[in-house]
């Protein structure tokens, strides 16, 4: 059983193509929750979101009008989850409906389970280069390589710190305490590239580099995490053309 997170500031636009890509689940074994952040007590963003509990008794939606920031209200939610495992969605991605079902066949054999992503909206079609398989002794200073809104997480593994790159500093943690990790090849979930979203925030790289400090981690200058993707796979393959060759 699985515990969705859906924690909301800004997107509240794309609510119903997140939570109908939801309720499409092949995999029923679920509880969604969607908090509300940084807005005034009964706002209309809260109002629009409430309206969902009215589509399946398996939806909540908490307002935490007095509660700032995706990771606290990730941590807050925390506290009101029935199941033993995370998964998490933000408001302006989609999942496959397969996504939940091909996931939870992994969930006795490791600690954090994500998945190859498409995205969609301003850069259409691309899909991402991240290592897939078992992951668990990947570099992970060469690039985040878990999609937030593809990931399953163990419960008791969850917290996050207020950082604004929340995700890769819990991988990075959780990779230093030799947690077990996998990506599935496929591509479960469709992840919104926009103007607002968290991909296009300035200072990232910044925050990147000083995350990566906190951890005694150093990541190559002066590229992007996608040009690292490429160069890191491209370097795999040609290991693996020398290995053939021999």
């Amino acid at each position: 059983m699985i515990s969705i997170l859906m924690p909301i500031y800004n997107g509240i636009e794309f609510i119903d193509e997140s939570v109908s890509s939801i309720l499409r689940q092949n995999y029923d074994q679920w509880e969604l929750l969607i908090g509300i952040n940084g807005h005034k007590q009964n706002s209309d963003i809260y109002k629009i979101a409430k309206e969902y509990e009215k589509k399946s008794n398996k939806i909540r939606v908490f307002d935490f009008y007095n509660i700032t920031g995706k990771s606290n209200t990730l941590n807050q939610l925390i506290q009101f989850c029935n199941y033993d495992y995370i998964a998490l969605l933000d408001v302006d991605d989609i999942w496959h409906d397969e996504k939940l079902n091909v996931q939870s066949q992994l969930l006795n054999h490791f600690d954090v389970i994500g998945s190859n992503c498409v995205w969609f909206g301003d850069r259409d079609g691309v899909v991402p280069p991240i290592p897939v398989g078992d992951i668990s002794d990947y570099d992970f200073a060469l690039i985040n390589p878990i999609i937030n809104s593809s990931s399953i997480i163990k419960k008791e593994l969850c917290y996050w710190n207020e950082n604004g790159i929340e995700d890769y500093d819990l991988w990075l943690r959780l990779r230093k305490d030799n947690k077990k990790f996998f990506n599935c090849k496929a591509i479960l979930v469709k992840h919104r590239i926009h103007t607002s979203s968290a991909f296009n925030a300035k200072g990232n790289n910044d925050k990147v580099s000083d995350l990566l400090k906190t951890h005694n981690l150093v990541r190559e200058e002066n590229k992007s995490e996608n040009d690292l993707r490429y160069s890191h796979l491209i370097k795999r393959f040609k290991q693996q053309i020398l290995q053939i060759k021999r």
